[in-house]
């Protein structure tokens, strides 16, 4: 079945996806049709900051993932879940709003990435963001994503306190002064309701005839002829139905499923397409690897505050009180994912910059998604200290196992399987335990609950870490922009070997830069989208001027002739 033509099919209505589709829809001229595999985000727990764990554990809205056995977490499959639906994981993140260190970006720039250092990218962090406070040079006004601060309490500002005292500055703005030091979160937040990709872009976007949106449509591959991307197959309904494009196809489908959907039609290692049955289109062996994530490890502590998520579920008369506060003024706990303030601090004093995030949740329990007394939060007022390495050395990798496109790749995320992620972690423990032995946290602090004071050695603390670190849910890198024969995709994000092919997404990082990966993935579909609007109008000056017919070469890669 044939669902028409367009100029630019966006496969994927998430993070980056809903960017592409509103900013390329915003000229009435083209015709722009948007794939999303999920349904409508107007899930109630969805919108509230704090509904988070309920999110993450309704499958429906989910794409489940789970690693393979990993060797040095003690053969645990690590949960990847990804967001299903409109607005994808920007819909079921914890909304932290962090663009990511300056050095990072300039090292994307310096190592193959021309145009992707940040001060490129800096009129795109300031175009997508509504940010009532900062300086106006660095921080944008008006723009889709909300952006709040968390408001203190006593154990936010007890722990910001304690850094302090520790020896690390408050910092006034961790976006426009990314150095070293503590502040209270910032958070994708409007007036106390998470402000995603689906309700800042796309949806105000729908209204426009030149923009369709087609939901419950799972992309099966890309439709190639002759090395040129001319359209999408995707099931929808139960048909199977085809989409054509005369301009270009815009892989928006995230880390784990945008290299799935490239190996699926024809473009990655040939070996591994034969083993599945795939007819090669182009050897690209760089599809799928590359693979980086956050792992996090929590030290938890029962303290003498009852004002934390634990205390939502010991006592009623207090959760009424949030409840109310919430829907009243929409402040406190529910305006909140539960974290409330984060510290950029060294392991080590020779780092050059800060390579280690401490961040502060007002809970503790057995798991990182304990919502409930039956799924793990303690049984006493607490609170957690989590930390992990921003820029981990290990690299993992993904590859199909199947031509579904509903079955899982096969994902290695080879967590501490380099040494000095190992010795980083370590460090981080060590450091959270100097932090909270401050006397503005210590006097808050009844005992030290997991894992206790016991686990002190090095080896201990790094059993520790394999035995309970947990996904940020940060996988990055596995369709890598770049040069070099490992690349994928090029720094105008066209994908080498077919034209008419563009990957915008956490993909298409060469590694990480922040300590969250949303915000970063929006400004890079808003980048794209200039890089798309600018290879158009080249193409139309050509043309107009030349009145003849150019090559390629001379319009823009990307470009489908």
């Amino acid at each position: 079945m044939t669902n028409g033509t367009y100029d630019y099919i966006v496969v994927g209505g998430g993070s980056a996806g809903c960017v592409l589709a509103s900013r390329l829809s915003e000229n009435p001229s083209i015709r722009v049709l948007l794939l999303e595999a999920g349904g409508s985000n107007r899930h109630l727990w969805s919108h509230v900051p704090l509904g988070v764990g309920k999110v993450l554990t309704t499958s429906r809205l989910l794409w489940a993932a789970e690693t393979e056995p990993e060797s040095e977490l003690h053969g645990t499959r690590m949960d990847w879940p990804s967001g299903k639906m409109i607005g994808g994981s920007s819909s079921i993140n914890g909304m932290v709003f962090v663009r990511g260190h300056p050095t990072k970006y300039n090292a994307w720039r310096d190592t193959g990435c021309s145009g992707w250092g940040y001060e490129d990218l800096l009129p795109f962090f300031r175009r997508l963001e509504d940010c009532p406070f900062g300086d106006l040079a660095t921080r944008g006004r008006g723009g889709p994503i909300g952006v709040t601060e968390v408001a203190g309490d006593q154990i936010t500002d007890s722990f910001i306190a304690a850094c302090q005292q520790a020896g690390y500055p408050r910092i006034t703005d961790y976006n426009s002064d990314p150095s070293e030091g503590a502040a209270p979160l910032q958070l994708s937040v409007r007036n106390g309701r998470r402000s995603s990709t689906a309700t800042g872009y796309l949806y105000p976007a729908l209204a426009r005839p030149n923009l369709q949106v087609i939901t419950g449509a799972t992309a099966l591959r890309v439709l190639i002829a002759g090395q040129r991307a001319i359209g999408v197959e995707y099931y929808a309904g139960g048909d199977l139905r085809q989409a054509q494009a005369e301009g270009e196809v815009l892989l928006c489908a995230g880390a784990i499923r945008s290299p799935q959907i490239l190996e699926l039609s024809g473009i990655g290692n040939e070996k591994i397409l034969q083993q599945q049955g795939i007819k090669l289109i182009h050897h690209l062996p760089g599809v799928g690897e590359n693979l980086q994530d956050h792992l996090m490890v929590r030290i938890a502590f029962q303290c003498t505050v009852p004002r934390t998520v634990n205390d939502l579920f010991r006592n009623p008369l207090y959760l009424l009180r949030e409840a109310a506060r919430y829907l009243l003024f929409r402040h406190g706990l529910f305006a909140t994912p539960a974290l409330t303030a984060l510290a950029y601090l060294r392991s080590h004093p020779e780092a050059p910059y800060p390579d280690i995030r401490m961040q502060l949740g007002l809970m503790s329990g057995t798991s990182r998604l304990s919502v409930s007394q039956k799924t793990g939060l303690d049984r006493f007022s607490g609170f957690h200290l989590g930390v992990y390495d921003l820029y981990p050395d290990s690299r993992g990798s993904l590859h199909i196992v199947s031509a579904d496109p509903t079955t899982s790749p096969r994902i290695q995320a080879n967590y501490l399987s380099h040494p000095k992620d190992q010795a980083v972690s370590i460090a981080s423990l060590k450091l959270i335990r100097h932090i909270a032995s401050q006397p503005a946290l210590k006097s808050l602090i009844v005992r030290e609950s997991r894992p206790g004071p016991e686990i002190a050695s090095d080896e201990d603390l790094l059993d520790y870490v394999r035995r309970t670190g947990h996904t940020c849910w940060h996988p990055v890198g596995t369709c890598r922009m770049g040069l070099g024969p490992d690349a994928v995709v090029d720094p105008e994000l066209c994908v080498y070997g077919v034209s008419g092919l563009r990957v915008v997404d956490a993909s298409v990082m060469p590694f990480l830069v922040a300590s969250n990966t949303n915000v970063p993935t929006v400004a890079i579909a808003e980048k794209a989208a200039a890089l798309i609007t600018d290879d158009k109008s080249r193409r139309a000056e050509a043309i107009t001027i030349d009145g003849a017919r150019l090559q390629p070469k001379q319009l823009g890669r990307c470009i489908a002739e």
